[in-house]
């Protein structure tokens, strides 16, 4: 056990090292005569972080060592927590506004006097859902805004024919 404990640093310190192989990489190149490289995109970082071993050995032509393939898994988990990272970093997406206006909206049909705000921001919110569906047809906040404002278009609906018939019923006030 502390034969297996010793060997992880040890691999990851051997891993961190560069090797003769690693100084004709452009990556190696770019540092030492600080040149730029281009900016990859991430729909290339996306494939680099899917990878597996075997795709690597066929794209390069040649068997992996146990340090090259160790050193590439450290820096897929590594990306894939930036792409992660890069991705929540974004701005609110459309579906959470559809959500905050749909909630916004059944919330305030409670409300007194505020029940009239709830119309146009259940629209929004059937609207704005609706695009960011087409958008991103997996998008959960984006359904459950859509239902909210249809729901709370229901309701409001519902409380006009109350409203509606009560006046007819009783001939007004």
């Amino acid at each position: 056990m502390k034969r297996l404990l010793l060997l992880f640093p040890v691999l990851f310190l051997f891993s961190s090292f560069t090797t003769t192989e690693l100084s004709n990489h452009p990556v190696a190149i770019s540092t030492i005569t600080g040149a730029s490289l281009p900016e990859i995109s991430e729909k290339n970082l996306q494939k680099i972080a899917a990878l597996k071993i075997k795709d690597v050995e066929k794209l390069t032509g040649r068997k992996l060592k146990l340090k090259e393939k160790i050193a590439f898994k450290i820096y897929q988990l590594k990306l894939k927590k930036e792409l992660k990272k890069k991705d929540k970093d974004e701005k609110p997406s459309k579906g959470q506004t559809a959500f905050i206006l749909g909630l916004i909206g059944i919330c305030s049909l409670v409300v007194p006097y505020v029940s009239i705000a709830a119309l146009p921001l259940a629209i929004l919110a059937v609207v704005i859902g609706s695009n960011a569906k087409k958008e991103n047809p997996n998008d959960k906040k984006a359904q459950t805004g859509m239902i909210l404002g249809i729901i709370t278009l229901g309701l409001f609906a519902l409380a006009i024919l109350l409203v509606v018939a009560l006046i007819g019923a009783y001939g007004g006030w």
